[in-house]
């Protein structure tokens, strides 16, 4: 294929076929292979965003004729790569880092390929996190890599370091999403990938104010609401779950302080080659087996410090993704509890209205608390000269009234309740596969960087032997 600078690249072929429709070129490096459907079933409910009449997500939104029909997706075979990182408006106030996002579609039956390449920065990537989020609201959305990095405090947000740790953070953020069973249908997924035009309707829009305190003012109320009654299943989830973060953290510290020695050896072994080779220049009678050794050395320097880069980038980024990816599925439990607090709730709150339509009803005093409000309701009453018969009967009436609004939010709240529990505990399964899944890959990228590393090693110091098989020993 030809070079293209990808800036929207859309193409179509057949597999095996010809290649005269093509307009761009390479799919970039180390594809992120999933398939559509790669997990269990699809589980579909009214928290799974815009519903069909039969109940199934509706997916069916075109979005410049890209999104798939439900139909369509259990056929399709998905790559995706995000790649060729590029610095844009330079010499502006407001540079930024703009990825290739290279998708491959391949229908299964047909061999029909469907190509789209597209430039997207971060917040695009945030953008398309943040529609995800609010689009099902039972399921954990994948991070994103931490945009507060220490990198950004030093200002060098746009050192190859800094901007290849985040090109393989996206990449990751992006292979996740299609393997849920269920962000994978989101017609913003679509547009995400295959939009040609990216106007601002697609751009993460500012919170506004009133947003800040409707979700303070949410997080208050849920502050006072404990759930009454403890599902079980749901005290192992967030137990295994809180139990994952901490190991991961764990792990993420130890495996830090690893790479930090790995630092710290670079600097040695280069520092320890320069000496022997002008050690070299005064033992003339060594010279060659002292420089080789020498280069040896700082061989082994540049060998450590690749090793030292692949772990920070394939396997610690994961780590550091999966503390923030149990923190989510911790948030989503404690919504759920939530749902169920809120439900109790209402009930308690149901019975009590009931209790009091029946004290009123057969002519029971109050007590407590209810007896003194009563009292001084009673006396308010006698200096606004109201028939307490027809007070009584009146409440009574408001009370039967009140009953009836609750229990119809009880059922709601209740149906509510159990719906989102269920897909909770489907969304455990879900994160377990993906988790599965991460892994395997993260484990699999160590072993490799380790085996390529002492495999180097290896050959760079054999390659010395002979030098020193040359020197005279008496």
């Amino acid at each position: 294929m030809q070079e293209s600078e990808y800036d929207s690249v859309v193409w179509d072929t057949n597999a095996g076929g010809s290649n005269s429709n093509r307009q761009g070129g390479s799919a970039g490096n180390a594809a992120v292979a999933a398939s559509t459907s790669p997990l269990a079933s699809t589980h579909t409910s009214p928290f799974g965003g815009m519903e069909s009449s039969s109940g199934s997500p509706d997916v069916s939104h075109k979005n410049n004729g890209t999104a798939l029909e439900p139909a369509d997706t259990a056929d399709i075979e998905m790559e995706v790569t995000v790649d060729q990182p590029r610095k844009e408006g330079e010499g502006t106030s407001n540079p930024f880092v703009t990825y290739l996002v290279t998708t491959t579609k391949t229908n299964r039956k047909t061999r029909e390929i469907r190509r789209y390449a597209v430039r997207r920065r971060y917040q695009d990537f945030a953008w398309l996190h943040e529609q995800l989020y609010k689009q099902y609201v039972a399921s954990v959305v994948p991070p994103l890599p931490d945009r507060r990095r220490l990198e950004y405090l030093t200002g060098d947000r746009f050192s190859e370091d800094f901007v290849g740790k985040r090109k393989h953070g996206l990449e990751r953020f992006v292979r996740r999403v299609i393997l849920h069973p269920l962000l994978h249908l989101s017609h913003h997924l679509a547009v995400f990938l295959e939009a040609k035009d990216w106007s601002s309707e697609y751009e993460i829009k500012p919170k506004s104010e009133n947003g800040v305190l409707d979700s303070l003012g949410d997080t208050l109320l849920n502050t006072f609401s404990k759930v009454r009654k403890r599902d079980e299943r749901f005290i192992e989830m967030r137990d295994t779950v809180g139990r994952l973060g901490d190991n991961l953290g764990r792990t993420q510290k130890l495996y830090m302080r690893v790479t930090k020695r790995q630092h710290d050896l670079q600097q040695a072994y280069e520092e320890l080659g320069t000496g022997l080779i002008d050690l070299g220049d005064i033992e003339t009678g060594m010279t060659m087996a002292l420089v080789e050794t020498g280069n040896a050395l700082k061989a082994h320097h540049v060998a450590v410090k690749q090793l030292a880069e692949q772990t920070e980038d394939l396997f610690l980024g994961e780590i550091d993704e999966y503390i923030s990816y149990s923190e989510a599925y911790l948030e989503l439990l404690r919504q759920r509890d939530q749902k169920q607090a809120e439900f109790e709730d209402l009930t308690e709150y149901l019975q009590q209205t009931a209790a009091e339509r029946d004290r009123l009803a057969n002519h029971q005093s109050a007590v407590g608390v209810s007896a003194v409000t009563n009292f001084i309701k009673g006396k308010v009453r006698d200096l606004r000269g109201v028939d307490p018969a027809i007070s009584r009967q009146q409440r009574i009436e408001g009370l039967v009234a009140r009953i009836g609004e609750l229990e119809a939010a009880v059922d709601t709240s209740r149906e509510d309740s159990a719906a989102f529990s269920e897909l909770v505990a489907e969304e455990y399964e879900v994160f377990g596969r993906i988790k599965q899944h991460d892994f395997k890959r993260a484990f699999s990228a160590l072993s490799s960087s380790h085996i390529e590393f002492y495999s180097r090693a290896v050959d760079i110091w054999r390659a010395v032997i002979p030098e020193l098989e040359k020197l005279p020993v008496d």
